[in-house]
This record gives structure tokens, sequence and C-alpha cells, in this order.
């Protein structure tokens, strides 16, 4: 029976064997011989039977000698008919279930768009900052599209206290899905696994890259969203603060792309302060089925002799046990660690970086790749600050967190308002009037300013940097607004010499004019060549400047903006890019002004504009 030369054995008799056994299925010039491959060598039917039948024999006798008389072009012809057989019959397979790259690298799924913008934000203001309230930057919005959120990096000075911006002084909240819960609301410290001012450390998955006065963290998730993703960040702090940072996700084609596990992602936790000592944190107690992503514990005491809370254990119950399946022998043990030690890093448990504060401050954490945690109907988590009968703890309370990543088996509820893209306009006008001044029926200008051009397709303000230019604007007319809206323009500045050059959209003004200093607006700035800025304006209070470009010089590069109004918040969106293209969120903060007047303004700059457009909110539930 044909075979293949044995390793070890059949001396001398190589050749032969091989030949032998080639020869089962293919012909003295190496060809496969028509019908040599059928059904039985086809495993699990990777390929229709008939097709790799029909394709053997036409290219047995296709590739042949040609006859003589057969022309160069007739035969060239033949070979890319078979050729493209073997493409169709290649293409019509059934697809491979994995999804592995040679590289290792994920590989694109259908539709994927990966979306990531940084906000080089001038400062992260206070809440007492003007304008008096919340001022909110947002680092992520996205509607209507499946995603899913993938890393998060901050970078932000003001941190050098425990109460610093990077540290308990800043917030981050996650949506997905449901724009009033938060699936993710923690401080920064604890969203990046940091001990009190933790030295640098890195994983895979979540680092310290800076400490000092300021700070850099980052931290990579898998955070599924069917419609609907915000990622935002907020100080606490009574000071402003320098801020840097991106939220990156991808958008897909379908969410069905996720499969039928970890189709929603929350962090539960909780932190404490005066923690009693010895006694139980529960950091999650919740019904559902999942899995379990990630787990951080962290202590703060004021003597160097807390460090006895490491003696507690951490205990896992699973679908509604009495007693724990999954429990560490001490706190440090759940970590990879051993007698009070644990490496810094570490993947994938460790600790962060050391502590510059005095008394006993660490952070563990630990993510359950290779030894996963699944609940079918009830997850519950708990911490121990210290153990009854062993070690030694000083102080009678010490501050103390956990936190646990979670991943559902089943998609969330969905609960978000976001523009209505299908019913009509609320007011729309493209701007493509006649070449002249503005339709007086249709537009109110301040006759004391510059007057704005209609050229046939778009609206033109001519450059000026006298008391006329420094306010020009125009709002339309008889326009009735409901109580959340979303307005939209796009707008251009066309004069590159000069500096301080403003143009965009007003809303929320003063009727029937929005004067300057009566409504919110939304900027693009020519601060200098090269240096241009997207600010935010309430009145005369800047809640929001964020810096694009990099360095471009973006004269005469159209850019879109939008204002949306949910409650009593104003959140500012731009786009260099024409729609479909993603929305880029600046900032989310409570406006001072509640006018019915819209429209759109510059302030000492040449500018054109062509469209302006007022839409009404909806609601997405299921």
């Amino acid at each position: 029976m044909a075979r293949l030369p044995q390793p070890g054995g059949d001396m001398g008799d190589w050749g032969d064997i091989l030949n032998e056994y080639l020869r089962v299925v293919h012909d003295e010039e190496g060809r496969i011989k028509a019908g040599a491959v059928g059904a039985a060598q086809v495993a699990d039917g990777a390929l229709p039977q008939a097709k790799i039948q029909d394709l053997t024999t036409d290219l047995a006798a296709k590739y042949t000698k040609p006859t003589a008389g057969v022309p160069k072009s007739d035969l060239d012809a033949s070979v890319q008919a078979s050729l493209d057989k073997a493409d169709t019959a290649l293409q019509s397979a059934p697809p491979s279930t994995g999804n592995v790259s040679s590289s290792g690298f994920p590989l694109r799924k259908p539709g994927e768009k990966a979306v990531s913008v940084f906000q080089e934000v001038a400062v992260a203001r206070a809440q007492s900052s003007d304008p008096v309230g919340d001022k909110i930057v947002v680092l992520a919005e996205s509607w209507d599209k499946p995603g899913v959120l993938k890393h998060i990096w901050i970078a932000c000075d003001n941190s050098a206290t425990i109460n610093g911006f990077l540290e308990q002084g800043g917030v981050v909240r996650i949506y997905t899905d449901n724009d009033t819960t938060p699936a993710v609301e923690m401080s920064l410290g604890d969203f990046f696994f940091l001990a009190n001012r933790s030295d640098v450390f890195s994983t895979p998955r979540v680092g310290r890259t800076d400490r000092g006065a300021g700070g850099s963290a980052y931290r990579y998730l898998h955070m599924p969203f069917q419609k609907y993703l915000r990622v935002e960040v907020e100080s606490l702090m009574n000071s402003d603060t320098a801020f840097y940072g991106t939220a990156s996700y991808s958008t897909v084609n379908s969410f069905d792309v996720f499969g039928s596990e970890q189709l929603q992602y929350g962090i539960e936790g909780t932190r404490v302060s005066n923690h009693p000592a010895r006694q139980p944190l529960t950091i999650c107690d919740i019904a559902g089925s999942g899995q379990v992503e990630s787990l951080m514990v962290s202590l703060s005491g004021a003597d160097s002799g807390d460090i006895g809370v490491l003696e507690g254990n951490v205990q896992i119950y699973v679908d509604g046990e009495l007693y724990p399946s999954w429990s560490s022998s001490g706190m440090e043990d759940a970590f990879n660690g051993g007698w009070y030690a644990m490496p810094v890093g570490g993947y994938p448990a460790g600790r962060s970086g050391n502590s510059d504060q005095p008394g006993a401050n660490q952070t563990m954490y630990r993510f359950f790749l290779d030894d996963p945690i699944f609940y079918s109907s009830h997850i519950k988590v708990v911490a121990w600050a210290g153990q009854q009968g062993q070690g030694n703890v000083v102080s009678s309370t010490i501050n103390f967190a956990g936190y646990v990543g979670l991943w559902g088996s089943s998609a969330k509820a969905i609960n978000y308002r976001a523009v209505d893209t299908v019913a009509a306009p609320v007011f729309s006008n493209d701007m493509s009037q006649a070449a002249g001044a503005l339709d007086s029926a249709v537009w109110h200008e301040d006759g004391s300013r510059t007057p704005i051009q209609a050229m046939g397709s778009t609206f033109v303000v001519p450059y000026g940097n006298g008391g006329p230019d420094q306010d020009v604007r125009a709002a339309p007319k008889n326009v009735s607004l409901p109580s959340e809206y979303w307005v939209e323009t796009r707008v251009r500045i066309t004069d590159s010499t000069h500096n301080d050059q403003e143009a965009g959209l007003v809303m929320l003004g003063a009727s029937p004019d929005p004067y300057f200093g009566s409504g919110v607006h939304i900027l693009l700035k020519r601060v200098q060549q090269h240096v241009w800025t997207i600010t935010l304006r309430d009145d005369f209070g800047t809640p929001f400047i964020t810096y694009v470009g990099g360095g471009m010089e973006l004269a005469n590069m159209w850019v879109r903006f939008a204002l949306k109004r949910q409650g009593n918040k104003v959140t500012g969106y731009y786009s260099f890019n024409d729609s479909p293209a993603a929305w880029i969120p600046v900032g989310c903060w409570e406006a001072s002004k509640n006018g019915s007047s819209f429209g759109i303004s510059t302030w000492t700059a040449g500018a054109e504009f062509d469209y302006l457009i007022a839409r009404p909110l909806q609601s997405h539930t299921s």
C-alpha cells in the first residue's frame, strides 16, 4: 500500500516510497488526476464536493501542453476562466469559525470603524468657575449604531495630593445604551487601579505612566453597546485642571458580531471612609448571568501597621451559594502575592506602584483571563478588611474600597435621547437664496453690524476688525422650538491672515436677536497661524476650550457644529468630516441662558456658512 517514508527506517528507499505515494493522486508530470479528490478527501465539507470535482476535472484538462495550433490568447483565456472558477468556489466556502489572524492582532468585524479623537482641553473647569455649575468633559459619544468601547487614556495636572484630579478629585462616567444611569461611575484613581498617589506601573491592560504634580494613566477594556455610548470626565475639585484625554471605540454593522456572551459591561463597587477593621465589605451583590472580568481592592490606613488588613480574605459567592466556592487565604493571596508582598505591575494580577503617602496604602488588581469566573443567576463579591485572630491592624477604621468588572450575558435595555434625523426638521435653510442681502422675511440681523451677504449657495461674512464686525449674527424669524432640540450648521473661516477670528453657532439667545453676550456659542477660533481651537461660550464665560488641528492650518476648511439642549444642559459637538462621520463631543454644561433664538455668528472673522438646521430630539427605548 502506498505510504510516506518513515523517519529512522526505509534507508535508501525514500525516493521510491515517496513516488509511489504521490502517484495515487498525481500523474507522471505531477498533475492531480481527474477524479482523484472526492468527498472522502474533503474534511467536514470545507468545500462542496461537487465544486471540487468540477475544478479538478477542469484543471486537469486545462493544464496540459497546448495542442499544436492553439493560439496563446485562447490558452490564457482558458487558464483565466479556470482561476475565476476556483476563486468563486473558494469565496462560497463556509467561513472559518475563528477570528485569529497570523499576526495575532484582531481581525476586522463587518463594517468596523475605529474612532479616537483627543481632547486637548485648556482646563477641566471646577463647578465654581464661571459659568457656575456642572462642566463635564465628554470624551466620546455615539448613538444609533452598535459598537464597543476599547480604551481610555487621561493626562492632567493638579494631582499632587490624594484629592487631586487623577486621584479622588476627578470622576469618570460611562453610559452604554442608557443615558440616565451610568454603567461605570467612580473616581479616576479607582478606575485606573491607583493607590493614593501611586508611582508608575504598567501592564497590558492598565497602568499609570506619570506621577508628579500631574499624572497620566490608561486602561483597556471591552464594553459593547447596542445603540448608545457616552464617556465623560468631571472635576470635583475647587480649582481648574489642565486636561488631555481620549476614549477609543469602534462601531460595527451589527451587534450580532459580539455573539451570545459578554454583551454588556459594568463596574460594581464602593469606596468607604472609616470602614471598621476586620469587617467585610460587600463589593457587589447582584442577580443575573455573566462573567467576572476584573477585581480591585484598595486600602488606606493612617498607620503603617494597618497593613495587617492584608490578612482579610476575598470571597466570591456564585449562584446563591451559602459558602463561597472561590476564596483566597488572605488579601494579597487573591492577587498572586504572599506574606504581604505582591509585584508592582504584574499581569494578570498585581498591584499599583508604591504610594508616596504615609501609613498603609495599597491597591491590588486581578484580571480573570485564564481562570474565568462565570455565574448563571447571581454573583456576590466580598472583601474583608483584615481577619479576626490573624495579624494586626493598628487603626480601628480604614479607608477601604473594592470594585469588580462584570460582563453580562444579555444585552441591557435601551433608554436614551438623541437627535431625530427622520422627523421633519423644525427649521431648515440651505442658504441658497439669490445673491444679495439676506431675506428680511426669514432672517433677523442687527442693522448696526456688518451685513451678511447671500452668495447663491452660501452666506458670507467679510473680514473686519471694527466695532460693527465684532458681533455679526443672523437668526431665523418665527421659529417655534421644542423644549429639547439640536441645532447644526457648517462654517469655515476664509481669512488666513488675521488672528483672533471666531465663527460658529449660537442658541438659547435673547429674542429676536441673539447678540453675543445673550446666548451660548460653539465657535471655531483662529488664534494665530497653525493654532486653532473649538471654544464653547456661555455669555462671556468659557466652559470649554479644546485645541484642534495639531498644527495644521485650518483656514478654508469646513467644520460642522452642533449644540444639543437636553433638560437644562447643553452639549457642544464638531466634525471636520461630512456626514455620516462621527460627531466629536467637546463638553456639557448647565447653561445660564434660556432664550428662544438661535442662528449663526462671527466675531471679527471672515467666514462662510452653507446651512442651518434645527431638529427635535427623539427617545429610544426597548
